[in-house]
């Protein structure tokens, strides 16, 4: 797969005081959900907690790219559909990876309207790099569903992502 070099150079790592929140969120988030029955559709093989974890590391980073404060709170029933929200009020929902060549997949059961932007971010604890964005409406097309092993979704592949400047 060919990678976009102006999007594979965005990196961020998170320091030490964003790597502690990204912890306590993503344990408190975790035992939040459970104790309320909500089960976690996470898409891979990975624990639960490091879904967790990944999601809202993933979510601090872009975060901190994008210049907007990150969505901590861990004791809300139900969440939005989406993490941030820019500075021109369009919404963004962050998908991490931490497959090198991950692709952006988004739910068939979301709904289109409902967020503006979909953000790849692909890494390992603590550092990650913003593979690009989509918006909601050219995801979120039937030609795009496709069965990756845990039933459909939409996909689009890195090659196809822009620059959030660019949408």
């Amino acid at each position: 797969m060919r990678l976009n070099k102006t999007l594979f150079d965005i990196m961020i790592t998170l320091n030490t005081a964003e790597q502690r929140l990204a912890k306590f969120v993503a344990k408190e988030r975790h035992r939040h959900a459970r104790q309320n029955g909500v089960t976690n559709r996470r898409m891979g093989p990975q624990s639960d907690e490091q879904t967790d974890l990944e999601g809202i590391a993933a979510e601090i980073a872009f975060a901190r790219f994008a210049n907007v404060y990150p969505d901590i709170d861990v004791d809300r029933d139900e969440y939005p559909p989406y993490d941030a929200t820019l500075h021109d009020g369009r919404l963004v929902d962050v998908k991490a990876t931490t497959y090198p060549t991950g692709r952006l997949i988004v739910a068939p059961w979301k709904d289109v309207d409902a967020v503006d932007v979909y953000v790849l971010v692909i890494g390992h604890f603590p550092s990650y790099r913003i593979a690009g964005a989509m918006e909601g409406y050219r995801l979120m097309r039937s030609h795009r569903m496709k069965d990756l092993g845990h039933g459909k979704v939409f996909v689009a592949t890195q090659d196809e992502l822009k620059p959030l400047s660019e949408i």
